[in-house]
């Protein structure tokens, strides 16, 4: 019974902190909009996040032990779809495990930078929330621009928390 309401709760403050910069009325873009070579990244869209694993569970995933300190993991990094054309929205998703000797919920920080020739286009507003131990997945929709030029970028993911960080590179292609 306490496991759902902490449950209910951490999902309500999720939708509370994915909700707010939405209904902020400025406009202001989730991606600070650099121009390089004529277009610009900017207009991340929505994010949101669930819980794939319990902390019970993602302990026994990693045979953790609370003497052992703090995990904080970077799971994984994928953008939907990995071949894209110009004017597509993609989905990145990340997933990444914390884990702390007590069952608390601690502040995480994600943040996202493209790459494009070695040169970055933009970084996202840092995603912050206050997550409970467990693995998490965040998605968050951004759209390519329509004038993106062709070829290979890469994403820089950057999971933060005052326990530790953890980064992915990922590359996708635009047609």
């Amino acid at each position: 019974m306490a496991n759902n309401r902490i449950q209910l709760l951490t999902g309500l403050i999720l939708i509370m902190l994915v909700m707010a910069p939405a209904c902020a009325s400025d406009g202001l873009s989730n991606l600070s909009k650099v121009t390089v070579s004529e277009f610009a990244w900017s207009n991340w869209g929505a994010s949101r996040e669930d819980m794939q694993l319990s902390r019970e569970d993602a302990m026994a995933r990693y045979n953790y032990c609370p003497t052992g300190g703090c995990v904080v993991r970077l799971e994984s990094v994928e953008v939907k779809p990995s071949r894209a054309f110009k004017g597509e929205t993609l989905t990145l998703a990340t997933t990444y495990t914390i884990l702390t000797p007590e069952q608390l919920a601690i502040p995480i920080s994600i943040s996202r930078e493209v790459f494009f020739q070695g040169k970055s286009l933009g970084r996202t507003k840092d995603y912050d929330a206050r997550n409970f131990n467990g693995t998490w997945t965040q998605r968050a929709d951004f759209p390519l621009p329509a004038n993106a030029a062709p070829g290979i970028y890469s994403i820089v993911t950057r999971v933060n928390t005052a326990y530790g960080s953890d980064q992915k590179t990922l590359e996708f292609s635009v047609q």
